[in-house]
């Protein structure tokens, strides 16, 4: 598929409650059979300036259980997602545009198998699924394809971060700190772009304002 405008629209992100939801089918649920090869490596750093490798999700087999794995952490990027393994430091990179299925089993194996799969046919780039776990996480997906990612309040959405730490409950102030930031008031409410990577809802235009919605890639909005 021709990449698409990653960021076409920018979205509410509490449509994704409102969407039909939909049963989990075999081929979607991205269990323990799916292949998550592991190709060249480069160091990513940290923000507390410990370094990770990165390697792309395409290669290497992750096992994927109800509750997910405790040695490996999820990681947001403008690019799409990391799982990073916690004792050695190695990031597998899910990139936009990944297989669906690939994406899927190697967030599954993060944070354990999602719990809801929606869909809508009207979205301005073309119909998109949406397949979301617990913590707040949903993925964007279009023809079998991973092309988006947000991220909605749940008890436990503020663990979900980049390697530098922006995530919901962040300030503007931090958010600035990493980023070129341009802050809008819009019908969503208080608007942000992070150097066109990092998309999201503030609770006010302040330097305390804080991060309540945050979301990257290809999404659905209806303004």
């Amino acid at each position: 598929m021709p990449r698409p405008n990653r960021f076409l629209m920018l979205l509410p992100l509490n449509l994704f409650l409102m969407l039909p939801m939909m049963a989990c089918s075999d081929e979607n649920s991205g269990g323990a059979d799916n292949d998550i090869p592991e190709l060249s490596q480069q160091p990513l750093e940290r923000s507390d300036s410990t370094s990770v490798e990165r390697e792309s999700a395409t290669d290497g087999a992750v096992e994927a259980s109800a509750e997910g794995s405790a040695d490996l952490v999820l990681a947001l990027s403008g690019e799409g997602l990391l799982v990073i393994e916690e004792q050695s430091g190695k990031a597998r990179s899910i990139s936009f545009d990944t297989d669906l299925a690939t994406a899927q089993a190697a967030v599954s194996a993060t944070l354990g198998q999602p719990t809801e799969i929606a869909q809508e046919n009207e979205c301005g780039a073309g119909p998109m699924s949406f397949i979301s776990w617990p913590n707040g996480l949903t993925m964007n997906a279009m023809q079998n394809q991973f092309v988006g990612w947000s991220v909605r309040p749940e008890a436990e959405s503020a663990n979900l971060t980049t390697v530098d730490g922006i995530g919901l409950g962040k300030t503007l102030t931090d958010l600035e700190a990493s980023y070129r930031v341009d802050v809008i008031e819009s019908s969503l409410g208080t608007e942000f772009n992070a150097s066109d990577s990092l998309f999201g809802l503030l609770s006010n235009n302040q330097p305390k304002g804080v991060i309540t919605h945050l979301w990257s890639g290809i999404a659905c909005n209806f303004r």
